[in-house]
């Protein structure tokens, strides 16, 4: 009777170790940075880009890529005024095939991107300058952007970043006290086997 009381206690105890230990104590969570757009022609606008923080983490290259995207999950970019043709237009992801964005969670060190929805484009040149409506459009990874008249020079700031808290998700990870929990209850588990051995 003892022995079996002893074990039931003990796998009772193990129960609430792996619980304690298995607990969500950081977050997962959907990012999203937005930033100011002003052109030298009066063109203003705004633009804002999400990515995953449990797949890139902070201070890393979010893409560097002017033939991709990288991790973005979303893109909204949207100028009006200037040389925009239509008044106003905007990007979304599917309109971009490169962006150049460093560092998360940020980016104080660039923002450029390559798109083309159709009627207008944007060609990345230097840290957070970009061209609208390159007169020889090459599209993603057009390093050497023609300036026309109809084209303008615009500054992508970056403003603020926030977290989309809806879309959090727990990272399961094992603290330093369900570590120690673990630890200990190996050593007990390993001593009861022993002790009812030797009966």
């Amino acid at each position: 009777m003892r022995s079996t009381s002893f074990k039931r206690k003990y796998m009772a105890m193990a129960a609430g170790v792996l619980l304690a230990s298995s607990a969500p104590i950081a977050l997962a969570a959907i990012q999203q940075h937005t930033f100011s757009i002003s052109g030298d022609n009066g063109e203003t606008g705004t633009g804002m880009f999400t990515w995953d923080d449990q797949v890139v983490a902070d201070g890393q290259p979010l893409s560097q890529d002017t033939q991709g995207t990288g991790d973005l999950l979303s893109v909204s970019i949207t100028i009006s005024g200037g040389n925009v043709v239509g008044g106003s237009t905007t990007f979304s992801l599917a309109d971009c095939g490169g962006a150049w964005l460093e560092f998360t969670p940020d980016f104080m060190s660039d923002i450029n991107f390559w798109c083309n929805n159709g009627t207008n484009s944007l060609s990345g040149i230097v840290s957070y300058t970009n061209i609208l409506n390159d007169t020889v459009d090459q599209g993603a990874g057009d390093q050497e952007p023609q300036i026309g008249d109809n084209s303008s020079t615009l500054t992508f700031a970056p403003v603020s970043t926030s977290q989309l808290i809806q879309d959090a998700r727990p990272i399961p990870i094992m603290g330093l006290y369900g570590l120690l929990g673990m630890s200990g209850l190996l050593g007990l588990l390993g001593a009861w086997r022993l002790y009812g051995r030797k009966r």
